[in-house]
């Protein structure tokens, strides 16, 4: 089922006929009903009224009231209407009782866990009693909106009853249903004195937006600095570090090797290419780490607003992620992020989980074209190791930059090119 966010754009290339029979697709297949939020007021107020001023209890009763009056005939005397009458003025009086000790309460938030997608995310509510009379049977629960689900509501915890100033930490738990950013409108909270029949609500205004991640990915990582450790032993990257390089031997010539290394006296004598190794330099000095992604999916048509799918972009995230939490173990901190062509400075954790949960998908892949600094270790991300992307790669590292590719496997694409610095991963 479609949305009005997937209504199909105009490519200037292709016939209006094609155009107009997406679009006419598009329409057949229109989700009719939209995703409303819970706002206070409006004209859906006594819809939400009729919805949360019931419990499952209360609409039995209700139900069962009103069939009983349907029933009810004088042709059919076995239908008591006074059995009707007393489960309505049941529900009136447990109505009324629930308005007159409708609970005051000031409601705070506090904090929020991190948001994945497709797990419980957790946050706690500050709790005040500002009436005269303490509050009994209170339930707390987030404004409904779309992008995330509730949990069962027995999974939910009660409180029993909240002295009139007294305050106390509830805790809220929403599912998120994908990565993106949500927005989380406002709190209620339910009273169900005095007979369970019924609800009373209080509401806040307390929007919230939260930073949905991907879903961790398990994958085994080796450390960073071993890794650009031995990159740097082989003499394929440029090192730095105090004092000169020293010549140390020459070696067979592998796939990455910079042309400035070549050894053309070895190699006219072997009858083969030859590359230069230095000694010194196989240590990382790196003021810290910059990782760029490869935002692009595959089967993304010029004419589609977003992908079907976007589970490959997810797992490319989610390994940046990885990435940057086994750098700080190693004492390498995030410096830049490159999610497409331009380099975006990462000043604290906030600024990361937001630039990775708003990470739009691309239909082509868009890399930097240059570096920032020359101290840096830099970390390149991908799923498919195209022509661009090696051939950036190269230039980067001719450029004496040190730069570790990751690709992860098993869901098409092609293969790194053998070498140091090119790691394939399996997830």
């Amino acid at each position: 089922m479609k949305e009005f966010a997937d209504r199909p754009l105009r490519v200037p290339q292709e016939p209006l006929a094609w155009h107009l029979w997406r679009m006419t697709r598009w329409l057949l297949e229109l989700r009719l009903v939209p995703r409303l939020t819970e706002r206070r007021g409006g004209w859906r107020a006594p819809l939400r009224a009729l919805r949360d001023g019931l419990t499952a209890s209360g609409l039995a009763v209700l139900l069962a009231s009103i069939l009983l009056l349907l029933l009810a005939r004088r042709s059919n005397p076995g239908f008591d209407l006074g059995l009707a009458a007393a489960g309505l003025s049941l529900l009136a009086l447990s109505a009324a009782a629930g308005r007159v000790w409708r609970p005051r309460l000031h409601l705070v938030r506090l904090n929020h866990e991190v948001a994945i997608a497709g797990q419980p995310c957790r946050g706690q509510v500050r709790l005040t009693n500002t009436g005269r009379r303490p509050a009994r049977e209170l339930l707390l629960r987030e404004w409904r909106g779309p992008g995330w689900r509730p949990v069962a509501p027995s999974r939910s915890a009660l409180i029993e009853r909240l002295e009139a100033g007294e305050s106390r930490v509830c805790e809220t738990v929403v599912i998120p249903r994908a990565r993106g950013l949500l927005r989380l409108p406002g709190l209620a909270v339910h009273s169900f004195f005095p007979l369970f029949l019924t609800r009373s609500t209080v509401g806040a205004a307390l929007p919230l937006e939260l930073a949905v991640l991907p879903p961790p990915l398990p994958v085994s990582l080796p450390p960073l600095r071993e890794l650009a450790a031995r990159c740097l032993r082989t003499g394929v990257h440029a090192a730095r570090h105090a004092g000169a390089l020293e010549y140390a031997h020459t070696r067979p010539y592998q796939l990455g090797d910079p042309s400035t290394r070549l050894d053309h006296r070895a190699s006219a004598r072997r009858g083969e290419l030859m590359s230069r190794v230095f000694r010194g330099g196989s240590e990382l000095h790196a003021d810290g780490i910059a990782i760029c992604c490869d935002t692009a999916v595959a089967g993304f048509a010029p004419w589609q607003r977003r992908p079907r799918d976007a589970a490959a972009l997810d797992r490319r995230l989610a390994l940046v992620l990885e990435l940057v939490a086994h750098a700080r173990a190693e004492a390498l901190a995030l410096n830049a992020l490159a999610l497409g062509e331009d380099w975006q400075p990462i000043d604290d954790e906030a600024a990361l989980q937001r630039a990775v949960a708003s990470c739009p998908p691309a239909r082509q892949t868009r890399l930097p074209a240059s570096l920032p600094e020359a101290g840096l270790l830099y970390l390149l991300v991908t799923e498919d190791a195209t022509d661009l992307i090696t051939a950036q790669v190269a230039a980067w590292r001719a450029a004496g930059h040190l730069v570790l590719v990751f690709r992860l496997a098993g869901r098409g694409g092609r293969a790194l090119p053998p070498g140091p610095g090119n790691h394939e991963l399996a997830a």
